[in-house]
């Protein structure tokens, strides 16, 4: 980049004016996706406020203290604050599975200074190799039933993706990358129905595609059959996504490219190609829509009808037991406990 001064140039200071830590250019260019910590900022464009830009040869303009209303972006939430490495792994609850134990234990003494567990899942998972970690905080959030992250429910992805195999069912079913679509820090909408339809299309035929969606601190599920052109879509809190342009990227955008990249057209318009599966069972609390999300892909993956509609398509007023979201924590367990040696 040329970094010849000019009227567009602009220089990044940190604490003070005179401590200048980088030399850019003011381009004129729209960045909608949200960027929240400075890892999501390598290789991108980052929009910065343009009253804390002063460009070179221009008089500082003192900051705006007026409080103006956020505008509809991605993301708004802030994400989970997680702390590592200062976890408490001695006192754990009671009545956990031994998988559970032994890996609290484990992570305990060797969880420490950083130090995680890193895996590369294979094509077979999400299409497309996936790098992901576990972390002292998430097995911590584990054993105490606290909100699950993203890597966590990888990790238990590729579990259910090896009883998918175990029961030759992997033709049948599919599970999506949630870091591509989810709310926060996913991309526009065109980026993510163009990732949705290039995994269709790489996909075998009928299959039907889990896809955890995260709307912001919460955790939900949309399962899509895109021959079919239709999605269902459960939430463990019954909240309608009023507004959100999730259910216009899944049935409508998606499925045309998706169309298009076969070189067909879509389909005549079903009556209901989004539908809430209202009968799924509901959490009774604030922070267990990840295990709910997760009990709800292993109860599709380890039942032979996959008729959601006559599952879960009525109310019926249903909760996961203590021992059904424990049996969740011991497979999630067992499954992380394998990866250490490799």
């Amino acid at each position: 980049m040329d970094l010849t001064c000019d009227e567009n140039e602009c220089r990044l200071a940190v604490d003070t004016v005179e401590n200048i830590v980088a030399i850019a250019k003011v381009i004129d260019v729209c960045v909608r996706d949200e960027i929240l910590i400075v890892d999501d900022a390598v290789g991108s464009c980052v929009a910065w406020p343009k009253d804390l830009v002063v460009t070179h040869g221009a008089k500082a303009v003192t900051a705006t203290t007026e409080t103006k209303k956020p505008k509809r972006g991605y993301g708004r939430k802030k994400p989970i604050q997680r702390i590592q490495d200062n976890e408490d792994l001695d006192n754990l609850p009671p009545n956990l599975s031994k998988a559970l134990i032994d890996l609290c234990n484990w992570a305990n003494t060797f969880l420490k200074e950083g130090k995680t567990i890193n895996t590369v899942f294979q094509a077979d998972l999400f299409g497309h190799p996936k790098k992901a970690y576990i972390c002292r905080a998430d097995v911590y959030s584990i054993a105490h039933k606290k909100e699950v992250s993203n890597n966590a429910l990888f990790f238990y992805m590729s579990y259910l993706n090896k009883v998918l195999k175990h029961n030759k069912m992997e033709d049948m079913i599919r599970f999506f990358d949630s870091d591509k679509v989810s709310a926060i820090l996913s991309g526009t909408p065109t980026a993510r129905s163009r990732d949705l339809s290039v995994m269709y299309k790489n996909g075998k035929p009928r299959q039907i595609y889990l896809i955890p969606y995260n709307i912001g601190q919460h955790w939900t599920l949309t399962i899509v059959n895109p021959e079919l052109e239709t999605a269902r879509y459960i939430d463990p809190l019954k909240r309608c996504l009023d507004g959100s342009e999730w259910p216009v990227i899944v049935t409508e955008s998606s499925i045309k490219m998706y169309k298009g990249l076969l070189k067909k057209q879509p389909g005549k318009k079903k009556a209901s190609p989004w539908k809430p599966l209202l009968g799924a069972p509901i959490q009774k609390d604030d922070v267990s829509c990840g295990y709910y999300v997760m009990r709800y892909m292993k109860k599709i993956v380890e039942d032979n009808n996959i008729d959601l509609d006559k599952k879960w398509g009525t109310s019926a007023g249903l909760t996961y037991t203590a021992e059904e979201i424990d049996e969740i924590q011991g497979e999630w367990a067992e499954h992380v406990l394998q990866f250490p040696d490799q």
